[in-house]
């Protein structure tokens, strides 16, 4: 996925309009729930390619946990289990990310340039992920037979990271004026 990519599908959202959106978008009060929808939906794409592919991980751990037991490693089995709920957890923030305190009634409203840049910001966590993929799929399984314990802190310590570096998003809401 490029850039290319996410001009384009936010370019298409922003063309659809059927004439039910349309009535509405001009109609007063509905007005404010329409604006910068856009961006709310291509950012919901991005996010589900995000989760898509946080959930292929945990496929890699399921497959490591069929090689313990193949290779008769009783002791390793289950020791992925650590990793297998941080991702969980992560999956579960990028789902459900919401843009903070926004929405009709609030008088916290996210400004277009601010939903510009958190959907580049998701968009680029999908660059970060490709790293962690390569880990998980070349070091991981090297490294498991040598040091479990030390190879999990490891990938938890990514996902970790990468979680800190998807929440960074709610940043971007903070008002100081």
């Amino acid at each position: 996925m490029d850039q290319t990519w996410l001009q384009t599908t936010l370019e298409r959202f922003r063309n659809e309009e059927g004439p039910v959106r349309k009535f509405l978008k001009e109609t007063a009060i509905f007005a404010e729930a329409f604006a910068n929808q856009e961006f709310e939906k291509t950012d919901l794409l991005v996010r589900k390619e995000i989760g898509k592919i946080l959930t292929s991980f945990k496929e890699h751990f399921r497959k490591l946990e069929e090689s313990f037991v193949q290779k008769a490693q009783i002791q390793n089995i289950g020791k992925t289990n650590p990793a297998t709920t941080v991702l969980d957890r992560i999956i579960m923030k990028v789902n459900s990310a919401g843009y903070g305190l926004n929405g009709l009634g609030v008088g916290f409203k996210a400004t277009q340039t601010e939903l510009e840049t958190v959907l580049k910001h998701d968009f680029g966590m999908i660059e970060n992920l490709s790293g962690i993929e390569k880990e998980l799929l070349t070091n991981v399984p090297q490294n498991f037979s040598e040091n479990p314990e030390q190879t999990i802190q490891s990938v938890n310590k990514l996902l970790s990271d990468f979680e800190t570096q998807f929440e960074a998003r709610n940043q971007i809401f903070t008002k100081t004026k």
